[in-house]
């Protein structure tokens, strides 16, 4: 609720609050300036206090004692927070400590900017990364704070005996999987095919997807290549985000384009081929 109202140290401006399902309240208040002058013509620091109270069963209480000190010629505003609200109704109210300036010397007008009631929802976020972040408005101002994020993607489904970390698959795989995060294209694919939610898992199974294909290929995809630099990295990655729905099979042959490989029907399930070195099947 805005208000813009100056408290004066002789006039306390009150407010009622009817809501009864709000858990917290934000006072926004500051002052217009803030500085004293001497007969120099110095502009110097000074301070101002106020109270905020809060009618607690017919009785006024002082919930917070502010002093403001410093020097601004523009106002400045800062705002606190008050839990443990009494029963509904109530008054709140806020009061100037400080003597009213009664010369031009000293300027140190006191304004109530605003209140708001806060309703704390348990809100849930199903499926969705969420961040919040505080930040103090002295760094910043009125500037548009810039965030940029490095993340990872979804955690998805990877062979039991695979290590995303150091790319390397021990012993022989029993064919289960275990969650884990990864880039590797060819288990982001197993992921877009068989996750229910956001793939082609309502549509087709695990049993209809060729498993062991799309090992034998993420193994190639994570064979160690030069980078160019002096050192090495995986021979392919994945990292990309879905961002808007899109025809399953343009999807799939996106996801293929990122491994060299090709989607297959082979009349049971879905296989892939790669381009990749591989033995002699036929001699002619």
């Amino acid at each position: 609720t805005v208000l813009g109202v100056q408290v004066k140290h002789d006039n306390p401006v009150t407010r009622t609050i009817t809501a009864a399902n709000i858990d917290r309240l934000r006072f926004t208040f500051g002052v217009q300036s803030l500085v004293e002058a001497n007969s120099k013509g110095d502009r110097n620091p000074t301070s101002v206090r106020l109270q905020i109270h809060l009618e607690r069963y017919g009785q006024w209480v002082v919930e917070k004692e502010i002093t403001i000190t410093g020097k601004t010629t523009t106002q400045y505003l800062a705002s606190v927070i008050v839990d443990n609200l009494p029963p509904r109704p109530f008054g709140i109210r806020m009061i100037r400590v400080t003597a009213d300036s009664t010369t031009d010397q000293l300027q140190n007008n006191t304004v109530w900017s605003s209140y708001t009631e806060i309703i704390d929802v348990r809100q849930r976020y199903p499926n969705t990364a969420v961040i919040g972040l505080q930040v103090e408005s002295e760094q910043f101002g009125s500037q548009q704070v810039t965030r940029n994020y490095h993340f990872f993607g979804r955690i998805i489904h990877v062979p039991s005996n695979y290590d995303p970390v150091a790319r390397t698959y021990s012993g022989i795989w029993d064919g289960t999987f275990k969650p884990a995060y990864s880039n590797n294209p060819a288990w982001c694919l197993w992921d877009v095919l068989t996750h229910p939610r956001y793939g082609m898992g309502q549509r087709i199974g695990a049993a209809d997807v060729d498993r062991w294909a799309l090992y034998a290929i993420g193994q190639y995809c994570d064979q160690m290549v030069p980078d160019g630099f002096g050192g090495t990295e995986p021979r392919m990655t994945f990292n990309a985000y879905l961002a808007q729905q899109r025809k399953a099979w343009d999807v799939l042959t996106d996801f293929c384009s990122a491994m060299r490989c090709m989607p297959v029907w082979n009349g049971q399930m879905m296989t892939f081929v790669q381009d990749r070195p591989s033995d002699t099947v036929w001699t002619y």
